[in-house]
């Protein structure tokens, strides 16, 4: 035997040594006695912790829907899509998912869904006349479609009466495809789960939502927003749009994590619903019980994921000082974007 076949035996050895060893750790954490007596004792004491865990339940395996994902598939124009991606430089295979995550942002935003600060008028036809007049409760129809809210509005130059249902059913947004940040994440949530890419939604707890994929070509998890047609700017909302923030939690299927260090680059508010302690132990727990029941190859593979987007973000971080800055919020109105103070100013 050379000495490069026992250098390549060796190494394969201590590979899997390796792999045993993240394995058995992620087991000893579950198996914690001490470690559910904590994450219990948290989530009873603290409201925001509470929020988090709730919400976990609620956004990180809902889109994991074979019918919905289908219904994706059956509605976009996949010729025109995959005919723009493979008209794209592609300087390796990996680039070949980005480049296709910045086709679906083009499509969706440019093709496919529109935005509505207020519904237009069916008698009319345009929104320039609606004023609000509060929110009224789903009919039987509309709480069909996962509807809690009703905004109700009339026009001033006909008086007519519009209905604007506040769907969560992204099936039924594929019809209407209309709506604000919330239906735009939603909708394109669901989107990158049905192209079959690891995806994560992310709650800003001052009012607004996106999305992040993890790239194999960056080896780590990039921004993604549909509103903005943005990819991998995560510096737009502290900067662009001179947004105030405190809090941004990813939620997908694989793990909760705060992320708040990689869009908060500037007016960060008051960090004090959660010691920062109880805030990373919370959501490591989560993670862990998400990860619960996986094979030992897919744990690894997670681990190894984990472990690439912390050197890897951490690196691509210390490049948003130098970051080009445009004038606010591009999706939404002028008086939209001045009412959330999101117009840059």
């Amino acid at each position: 035997m050379d000495s490069g076949d026992v250098y390549g035996t060796a190494a394969a050895m201590f590979l899997e040594r390796y792999k045993e060893l993240v394995v058995s750790l992620f087991q000893r954490r579950i198996g914690s006695p001490d470690r559910s007596s904590r994450f219990a004792a948290v989530v009873q004491r603290c409201q925001f912790a509470k929020e988090i865990v709730q919400t976990s339940r609620r956004l990180c395996h809902v889109y994991d829907n074979p019918m919905w994902q289908s219904a994706v598939l059956d509605t976009f124009d996949l010729d025109l899509i995959y005919g723009n991606v493979d008209r794209m430089v592609q300087n390796s295979e990996a680039e070949y998912t980005d480049n296709l995550v910045k086709e679906l942002l083009r499509y969706f935003k440019q093709d496919f869904f529109t935005w509505c600060d207020k519904p237009k008028c069916p008698q009319c036809g345009t929104n320039e006349h609606q004023e609000i007049q509060g929110a009224v409760g789903p009919t039987a129809e509309e709480s069909q479609s996962d509807c809690g809210t009703v905004e109700l509005y009339r026009c001033t130059q006909c008086q007519e009466q519009t209905r604007f249902p506040g769907t969560n059913d992204p099936v039924k947004l594929l019809q209407t495809r209309t709506g604000r940040c919330g239906e735009w994440c939603n909708v394109f949530t669901l989107v990158l789960k049905a192209f079959g890419l690891p995806t994560r939604y992310v709650v800003n707890m001052e009012d607004h939502v996106w999305c992040e994929y993890f790239s194999k070509n960056l080896s780590r998890w990039v921004h993604v927003d549909s509103c903005e047609q943005s990819f991998d700017q995560p510096y737009i909302y502290s900067k662009n749009w001179n947004k105030k923030m405190s809090y941004c939690i990813a939620y997908g299927d694989s793990g909760v994590e705060d992320v708040s260090e990689k869009y908060i680059l500037q007016n960060a508010l008051p960090r004090d619903r959660i010691s920062e302690g109880d805030l990373q132990f919370v959501c490591a727990s989560l993670t862990d019980q998400l990860r619960q029941g996986r094979s030992s190859a897919e744990l690894y593979k997670l681990f190894c994921m984990d472990e690439q987007d912390r050197f890897h973000s951490g690196a691509h971080r210390a490049g948003h000082d130098s970051a080009a800055v445009e004038t606010g919020r591009q999706s939404g109105s002028k008086e939209w974007t001045t009412m959330r103070n999101e117009n840059g100013q």
